[in-house]
């Protein structure tokens, strides 16, 4: 029981003396890191408010995706949240419905469109993403739309 409750207080101490630490470095104020938010929203780039998320067991899935130059991605939805950031190249998402697009450079995040059909493509310069979805186990992370 002794050594227990002087296990327990070694890392009550040790908690309260990170704390502070971990709450510096996640505001980008400790010293030699530097935390830059980019990106914070409720709605995707088309300016439609995010529904709730499903019920269950989330999953999170993050890909990496290289499109070539002249690519076009085929017409999809995607049924979860999902956001994009352009590690190089340069992308077009353009929505099926309506015809709007929107250019994106490299360094730029995209929150996606969710139940909403539409598509990227490159021009003479490919794209590569990495596409963070936060999902449910066995929903996928788009579908094809005709």
């Amino acid at each position: 029981m002794r050594m227990t409750n002087q296990i327990l207080s070694i890392c009550t101490s040790v908690v309260f003396l990170t704390a502070p630490f971990f709450t510096m470095a996640q505001s980008g104020k400790a010293p030699g890191i530097n935390v830059e938010k980019l990106l914070e929203t409720e709605k995707s780039w088309d300016g439609v408010f995010y529904k709730e998320y499903p019920e269950g067991i989330p999953q999170l899935s993050v890909l990496k995706i290289t499109v070539a130059p002249n690519t076009s991605l085929a017409w999809h939805e995607h049924p979860i949240p999902n956001a994009a950031y352009v590690l190089n190249g340069v992308l077009t998402v353009e929505k099926k419905d309506t015809g709007e697009k929107r250019l994106l450079k490299a360094g730029e995040v995209l929150p996606e469109m969710v139940d909403s059909a539409h598509r990227g493509y490159t021009g003479k310069e490919g794209v590569t993403l990495v596409v963070f979805y936060a999902g449910q186990k066995g929903i996928p992370l788009s579908k094809p739309v005709e």
